[in-house]
């Protein structure tokens, strides 16, 4: 226990992924995407789907799509002349603020869009045609700051975790560090690497 009470053991990488994850779920549940990947590496995470990969061409005030949402904190609650958006919001505006680097790639219409965030700005941003593609959906990959970073992630919870998903959403599959997660699995997860 500390001066102002018990200390809180809070590991932020676990929770930028299941964050993620429900993001992704979102899209299996609207019925746009059936696979969810996610890696879990004592330093970094990954998350992708299948889906139908953000908005890349659609602007707001001016700014990217992708720009708000990743970038700004108080979008939708500041003082804005324009119209209401509906905007992934604060989530992922706080995923990027927690993560020294994040890079957001999204595959849709035979091109791939990259997006690299530093320290919760962006630092490039880029578009690859890539003849003949069909995949669609989104990777995120980053690495929690530094001064956030509490130990090893809690792999078994997190697998506990993305089990019981499995279990409630039917057709949905989901791998994690590179096995495929069952409901009734009782092996446990893979160790990250």
């Amino acid at each position: 226990m500390n001066a102002t009470g018990p200390a809180l053991a809070w590991d932020p990488t676990a929770d930028i992924v299941r964050s993620l994850v429900l993001y992704s779920l979102a899209e299996v549940q609207a019925g746009h995407a059936t696979t969810i990947r996610v890696t879990l590496e004592p330093a970094s995470f990954s998350v992708s789907d299948d889906g139908r990969g953000h908005a890349v061409d659609r602007e707001v005030d001016g700014l990217p799509y992708l720009e708000l949402v990743y970038t700004q904190l108080e979008f939708p609650f500041g003082r804005h002349p324009g119209p209401a958006v509906q905007l992934q919001g604060l989530g992922l505006s706080l995923v990027n603020r927690l993560c020294r680097a994040l890079t957001v790639t999204v595959r849709k219409r035979g091109a791939v869009h990259r997006w690299v965030f530093a320290e919760g700005s962006r630092v490039h941003r880029e578009r690859l045609e890539v003849e003949g593609a069909t995949d669609q959906g989104n990777t995120l990959c980053g690495s929690v700051r530094a001064e956030l970073s509490c130990g090893p992630p809690p792999v078994d919870e997190l697998h506990r975790w993305l089990q019981g998903l499995v279990a409630s959403t039917p057709g949905l599959t989901l791998e994690f560090n590179g096995v495929r997660v069952r409901a009734d699995d009782e092996a446990g997860p893979a160790a990250p690497g």
